[in-house]
């Protein structure tokens, strides 16, 4: 029974990453080589002050063993990680190691994080800070914290934190794993757009036949007063101007416009991408995350954000900051494939945004848009042709797009 509970709670530390190992040092090998020799002199010569040497260096090697043992006894440890984080951003990460003995210290203790890319462009990547505690008290809490930087999104996962000490001759070494996994999102890096890409983003919802959201007097700033014309209100008229005047005037509101906006993300790459490739699916993902960042921080309309690596999975809804936080993590987790789903990622747009809606097309290549609608609507149907014939295509592969889009480097 006791072997069976041995092996159970052996198997319960290794779940949760609870493992221990004490390991001889290569300076505890050369202490240790020279031990056995001043033994195998004093045998050999029949010299009791070599045995006796012998017997006093033993006790070093057991001391050091038994207090790396004790030093890491009951030693528990928390992680603090950031929530928001944008690919080459700094990143704070604060580690709180907690002595819960009653007495003897732990001295010279090392923790070693291990951070590995799971998802997103930073797949496969591994960081492996550390931090250096000199002294926890028993009973006592000591924090420290490590900054680094991520420049890939995705997401990450931190095992669990491994720690260690040398205490006190550095001929022990012990590694024992305390703490819980965490797993921390890497959003997009984000640019800025320029004056030009805002000027013509409104030529171009000027020119086309956009759905105005037109508010009441109530939420229209008053910027002045005009003259009476046939048709106004009677509660639009300004009395106090109009006995001024001698004659009818009305307040004038201005009246605020939004635009509903869909971000479509076309993220395709060749079968053998070179860095260029890469690059230019990063700097697709940056654009679109800014336009999207963009919208939620002006406010005021709908907002529809899709991509190709699951078109129908898409996120709608007012721009807030709560769609905004979804958009990013999605964006985080896109990947690039070698698969043609542009079709797919338009006609499911257009099949679920009102009509009338912004459409910009963040893609990685070039696109035709007649070729586009054509692959999509038959050619008898013009009316559901139209909406295609709207859209704005933004290819991150053309060297134009500085003139719209400054990334954050």
């Amino acid at each position: 029974m006791g072997r069976a509970f041995a092996v159970r709670a052996r198997r319960l530390a290794t779940a949760y990453g609870l493992r221990s190992r004490t390991t001889m040092c290569r300076d505890g090998l050369y202490y240790l080589t020279l031990t056995v020799f001043v033994f195998v002199g004093a045998a050999l010569g029949e010299v009791n002050l070599l045995l006796l040497l012998g017997g006093m260096l033993l006790g070093p090697l057991w001391l050091s063993y038994r207090l790396v043992v004790k030093t890491l006894r009951k030693l528990e440890v928390q992680r603090v990680v950031p929530t928001e984080v944008c690919a080459g951003d700094l990143v704070v990460v604060k580690l709180a190691l907690s002595n819960r003995r009653r007495r003897l210290g732990s001295w010279a203790v090392a923790v070693e994080e291990e951070i590995v890319g799971q998802s997103g462009d930073a797949r496969g990547e591994v960081v492996r800070p550390e931090v250096f505690f000199s002294y926890v008290p028993a009973g006592e809490t000591r924090q420290r914290s490590y900054r680094l930087r991520l420049p890939r999104r995705g997401r990450y996962r931190f095992a669990v934190p491994k720690v260690s000490t040398r205490f006190p001759f550095g001929l022990f070494a012990r590694t024992v794993r305390v703490g819980q996994p965490a797993v921390m999102t890497v959003y997009p890096r984000l640019g800025r757009l320029t004056q030009r890409w805002l000027t013509r983003r409104r030529e171009w919802f000027e020119g086309t036949h956009r759905r105005e959201h037109r508010h009441g007097r109530v939420s229209g700033d008053f910027y002045g007063v005009r003259p009476w014309r046939s048709g106004d209100s009677r509660r639009h008229v300004h009395w106090r101007s109009t006995a001024r005047h001698g004659t009818l005037v009305v307040r004038q509101f201005e009246q605020h416009r939004n635009r509903d906006l869909a971000v479509l993300v076309d993220l395709w790459q060749p079968p053998t991408p070179r860095p260029e490739d890469r690059e230019n699916v990063e700097l697709a993902v940056s654009f679109a995350a800014t336009v999207v960042a963009d919208a939620c921080r002006q406010g005021g309309s709908n907002l529809f954000v899709s991509t190709s690596v699951d078109p129908v999975q898409a996120l709608r809804g007012p721009a807030s900051a709560l769609l905004l936080q979804g958009a990013m993590e999605a964006l985080a987790l896109a990947e690039a494939s070698t698969e043609d789903r542009l079709n797919d990622l338009v006609a499911s747009a257009l099949a679920r945004v009102e009509p009338g809606t912004e459409i910009v097309l963040v893609t990685t290549r070039p696109i035709d848009a007649e070729k586009l609608q054509a692959s999509i609507f038959p050619a008898a149907d013009a009316r559901a042709r139209v909406p295609a014939q709207r859209f704005r295509i933004v290819n991150t592969g053309d060297a134009s797009l500085d003139d719209f889009f400054q990334t954050g480097e």
